[in-house]
């Protein structure tokens, strides 16, 4: 007879049955090759704050193959914003999961809010009465933005990092995604950093931003090797 496979142990940090504390969330916006991605992915290592990106939430929504993995790459490859109960209800469950299994609470929700019609859906879970998030935005020039994605796109093997797609998700954000950011504006939630500069110095404002919340001692520990290799200070390696 064989031996049954161990059980699977999962180390909760909050007790599931009560309910989860607020997360400390702030949103981060830019137009697609702004680098926000690389930046929260830099803030994750550095930092400690979890980085969820909406984009690779439902890239992995529809690689799973489920329910609405047609509908996500319908919209993906059009360049246009997937349904709002699909998105939100990926990152709540991401959030969930996360607080539960990490601990963490300090969260960098990477293109999101895309839109107000987003904000609607942010409402109905937290409730208007929640102190609205801080925005991180991601300012940068289109020439610069499509010299980026074409760039990438000799490596990344995304479906969208093309000239006719980039040009339908810039349209998009500035029709769709651009009301948002002047909705902060106006409540004065906008941090606003210009993403043409130098990695060193986009990612210095945004360790700057995040300060308040961050533990001192992560903040203090030396730039791993990935980190170095995103902030463009030592070549890429490749790992066999």
């Amino acid at each position: 007879m064989g031996v049954a496979p161990a059980p699977t142990v999962v180390i909760h940090h909050f007790d599931p049955r009560a309910p989860l504390p607020n997360p400390n969330v702030v949103f981060v916006l830019g137009g697609p090759g702004s680098g926000k991605g690389t930046m929260c992915s830099l803030a994750e290592t550095q930092l400690g704050w979890t980085h969820l990106s909406t984009g690779n939430l439902l890239r992995a929504e529809r690689e799973a193959g489920g329910p609405t993995a047609d509908t996500i790459e319908r919209y993906i490859t059009a360049g246009e914003l997937v349904p709002n109960e699909i998105t939100v209800t990926l990152l709540k469950k991401a959030m969930d999961t996360a607080m539960l299994t990490t601990g963490r609470v300090n969260f960098l929700l990477d293109g999101f809010p895309r839109s107000l019609d987003n904000m609607e859906g942010w409402y109905e879970i937290f409730g208007r009465g929640a102190e609205l998030p801080k925005m991180l935005y991601f300012e940068c020039p289109y020439e610069v933005l499509e010299k980026r994605i074409l760039g990438r796109a000799k490596y990344s093997g995304r479906s969208d990092d093309n000239v006719e797609s980039m040009k339908l998700r810039f349209d998009t954000f500035k029709a769709k995604t651009l009301p948002t950011l002047a909705l902060f504006k106006h409540k004065n939630k906008v941090v606003e950093v210009d993403a043409s500069q130098s990695r060193e110095a986009v990612y210095a404002l945004v360790r700057k931003s995040l300060e308040a919340h961050t533990d001192p001692l992560l903040a203090a520990q030396p730039l791993t090797e990935k980190s170095e290799m995103q902030l463009g200070l030592r070549p890429y390696t490749k790992r066999n």
